[in-house]
């Protein structure tokens, strides 16, 4: 059963107040702590569970409990931070930091595409974050605009939701469970083949694939559909000319069907995408349209009033805007003659 809004959790340190949403297998939930700070909790699905033999609910169970330790070890500012883990009515739960922010996917839907050189600033911190949860040795699987979240006020990028995490030689789900449009072709298959196929090259695909997204505001075809059905995966670059050729290449060189012809890390990746160094976040700076304007108009003003020599530069941004508040006087008061 579900948890309901207001239920207790770990000695009354967390209360729930929202249900977040829901994956294959895991719900995750918004809390708050004993100081009234939001967290988020994720744990196994029991309604899932109890539908399962014991094989299959161990593996799952320590699948997650597994997740959680090596998800904890990656300290990494564009990774969610893991708060803690515990367990609560034999159910494992991992708690985690709350991101105030939006996800990229709905930034994406108001925007309808993302300028290449804001868009490759968040692949290179999802890219730098991946790097170091494939150090931890398992992958992230379940990459997309939804999954990378915004921070609120700046331009930091954090990867969330790893429910489909496990060790690159772990058994797959079928095809019905896969994320389309973003998933590599050997995610789809459990044979021991395609588990020997599955590496970093594997999420490089999801990576090149969202980026594909944020620069086009089209979900590209399916790697499903590619093999298949013989579908052709159109170039990024012809959904939108202003995509460099750099970066229209490196992206169909990450999605290329076999993972073998992928770049097979992703720094390696990044590379080819022209990204070498670190990247380095920044505050957004809101500046108001009229700031903006009268920042350039006082530039003009000193400069014409330099060239011109008419009027020093006072006067004439005085003519320009006057003062809002200017003394007042009779209404009779004709203007003094010069």
């Amino acid at each position: 059963m579900a948890w309901v809004i207001g239920q207790k959790l770990h000695n009354n340190k967390y209360e729930i107040t929202k249900e977040l949403g829901r994956g294959r297998v895991a719900i995750t939930y918004l809390a708050v702590d004993s100081n009234g700070k939001k967290v988020v909790i994720k744990t196994l699905n029991p309604d899932i569970l109890n539908q399962l033999g014991d094989r299959d609910r161990n593996y799952l169970e320590s699948g997650f409990a597994d997740e959680s330790r090596k998800l904890a070890l990656c300290k990494h500012p564009n990774i969610v931070r893991v708060i803690e883990n515990f367990k609560h009515q034999q159910l494992d739960c991992m708690v985690m930091e709350y991101i105030d922010g939006d996800n990229l996917g709905n930034i994406l839907a108001s925007r309808r595409q993302i300028p290449e050189p804001e868009a490759l600033g968040y692949i290179q911190q999802i890219g730098q974050a991946l790097i170091e949860v494939h150090k931890q040795g398992f992958l992230h699987r379940d990459i997309k605009p939804e999954n990378i979240m915004l921070r609120k006020g700046t331009y930091q990028v954090v990867l969330i939701d790893f429910d489909l995490a496990r060790g690159f030689d772990s058994p797959l789900t079928s095809r019905g469970n896969r994320v389309d449009g973003f998933t590599a072709i050997e995610l789809y298959f459990n044979t021991a083949r395609s588990q020997q196929q599955r590496g970093a090259w594997t999420d490089v695909y999801s990576l090149a694939a969202t980026l594909y997204m944020l620069l086009t505001g089209e979900k590209p075809v399916s790697s499903c559909d590619r093999k298949d059905n013989n579908i052709g995966l159109k170039p990024p670059k012809e959904h939108n000319p202003d995509i460099s050729d750099r970066v229209n290449h490196a992206i169909i060189h990450g999605m290329e069907l076999e993972g073998e012809k992928r770049p097979q890390t992703v720094q390696e990746w990044l590379n080819k995408l022209g990204l070498k160094r670190k990247f380095s976040i920044s505050r957004i700076q809101k500046i108001p349209l009229w700031a903006r304007i009268i920042g350039i108009l006082s530039t003009l003003t000193i400069f014409a009033a330099l060239i011109s020599g008419v009027k020093d530069g006072r006067d004439l941004w005085k003519d320009l805007f006057p003062d809002a508040s200017p003394t007042p006087t009779n209404s009779t008061t004709k203007d003094t003659p010069k």
